[in-house]
């Protein structure tokens, strides 16, 4: 399955294309950001992407730059461009309170329309507890998962992945910070074999705890999705 999905990953990405700004109105673009608070770091990580169509990037042009603030912190964030995708990164450090508002600004020139104000609030943190990194648990079996967190009205998300299971996941509603992955919910692979060899019934996967907010993009946008979250992730071994 995870071989399926890298190939699709890579046909996706050889399509991307990038264009410059000059051309095209706020308006007219899809802005996407994400605010990502890891397990351990002491700041949140931003990033920013804009495209025209579903594979075709926006990249700045003079004069335009795009910014996150929060916590009395800000950053201009920088550009990166890899197979034809272009995206804006940057980090906040020390902004991990949850709460905590982060503002995305977006500088043009002066013959377009800027977007100054979409905006997301930090969810709580979580961190993983069970199961234990490195632990090797059979499909057969209750896998134990409890996690810390402060109090929290937000949904969390569980979900397990790995080469030789189907990817699955879990909701746990707010209040929960104990859980199991029932018996059978993991599930063999359904990637049809290669030829000659034998498909592996033992891999290692990661269980990922995510627990995310939605925010509000800018008018001037033409559509998009702005979220923050956190995660923790750990990897086990999964046998029949």
């Amino acid at each position: 399955m995870k071989r399926i999905a890298a190939l699709s990953l890579i046909v996706i990405l050889a399509g991307c294309s990038t264009v410059e700004s000059k051309d095209i109105r706020t308006s007219g673009i899809t802005a996407n950001y994400v605010v990502s608070l890891p397990e351990t770091a002491d700041a949140a990580s931003v990033s920013a992407s804009y495209r025209v169509g579903t594979l075709t990037f926006v990249e700045l042009g003079e004069g335009e730059s795009v910014t996150a603030s929060g916590g009395g912190k800000d950053v201009t964030l920088k550009h990166h461009r890899s197979a034809g995708v272009t995206d804006y990164g940057g980090q906040l450090d020390g902004v991990v309170d949850a709460g905590t508002e982060i503002t995305f600004n977006l500088t043009r020139g002066k013959d377009d329309d800027s977007a100054p104000r979409s905006t997301v609030k930090l969810p709580e943190r979580v961190r993983l507890t069970a199961p234990l990194a490195g632990t090797t648990y059979s499909r057969r079996a209750t896998i134990p998962v409890r996690f810390d967190s402060r109090p929290s009205e937000q949904l969390s998300i569980l979900t397990w992945a790995g080469e030789c299971i189907q990817t699955g996941s879990l909701e746990l509603e707010p209040g929960r910070t104990s859980a199991g992955i029932p018996a059978g919910s993991i599930r063999p692979s359904t990637e049809t074999p290669t030829p000659g060899v034998k498909p592996a019934t033992t891999c290692p996967v990661d269980v990922t705890l995510t627990r995310r907010t939605e925010g509000t993009l800018d008018e001037a946008f033409k559509g998009g999705h702005i979220t923050a979250e956190s995660q923790s992730v750990r990897r086990i071994t999964s046998a029949p």
